[in-house]
């Protein structure tokens, strides 16, 4: 039997007497679109903290494609093929939208730095080549209209748009979603919503999404898991965890 694609095995962080993660044991298979769902303060962006190397775990260990990552810095567990998006949008603002993009590819990129300086023509091919795939993907995502705006103008829901691309761009293997459908209104949820299954079916990808909208949540996601101050409480199905009584109590209870 094939090993998961990311494992976290006992995963616990404290910082100083606090312990924000309790010995979180969680896998995410090849293709897979799983939710982590918990309320404020639950540990959730910690636990992509932890993942991604800004972060290490006090106790246990992160294996992504059967390897640990967990002593690996943020831009090596990049390399390693895991990418994210941000609660807050940290895009390059006074940088155009398709120059965002493309920045992400420089991890891919072949040539070395006497090419870029001479300009020798792998170096002018393979810029083209990253030309090509920017424009691809932003059209993927209905960005090619404004691919020369500043991000920073653009609205909310189009920001959040533009930073997914750009993690996408870095071709990862997993991507982690932190509330990506945050400030959009209904109609650009939906559209997310059919994007970002589009886009796990098309790249053959599997996502990890963190998201407080519950209709978001339910409507997207094949698996859920539910934190409460830093331990796991529940897992299953959309319908499972909406049926159960901890998850009500911790968390569903309190949603309108």
């Amino acid at each position: 039997m094939s090993s998961p694609l990311l494992e976290l095995r006992g995963c616990t962080i404290r910082f100083g007497g606090l312990t924000a993660v309790s010995n979180l044991s969680q896998s995410i298979e090849s293709g897979e679109l799983v939710g982590m769902i918990g309320p404020n303060g639950a540990g959730k962006t910690t636990v992509f903290n932890i993942i991604t190397g800004v972060y290490k775990p006090t106790d246990g260990n992160v294996l992504f494609q059967g390897k640990s990552i967990t002593n690996l810095q943020p831009y090596q567990i990049t390399k390693a093929g895991i990418a994210r998006t941000f609660q807050n949008i940290r895009l390059f603002q006074s940088m155009s939208v398709l120059d965002n993009v493309r920045v992400a590819f420089n991890k891919n990129l072949r040539t070395k730095l006497f090419s870029a300086i001479a300009h020798m023509p792998a170096q002018a091919q393979e810029e083209e080549d990253v030309l090509e795939e920017s424009m691809k993907m932003l059209q993927m995502f209905d960005l090619t209209s404004v691919k020369d705006e500043r991000s920073g103008s653009l609205p909310y829901g189009a920001q959040r748009r533009v930073e997914i691309v750009r993690a996408l761009a870095t071709k990862p293997r997993l991507l982690l979603l932190d509330e990506p459908a945050a400030g959009m209104n209904p109609t650009e949820k939906v559209d997310l919503m059919q994007l970002i299954k589009r886009i796990r079916d098309a790249l053959n990808i599997s996502i990890l999404l963190i998201e407080h909208d519950m209709k978001f949540v339910m409507g997207i996601c094949e698996r859920i898991f539910v934190l409460d101050y830093g331990e796991k409480i529940a897992e299953g199905s959309p319908e499972r965890i909406q049926s159960d009584p901890r998850v009500i109590e911790a968390y569903l209870g309190d949603q309108e």
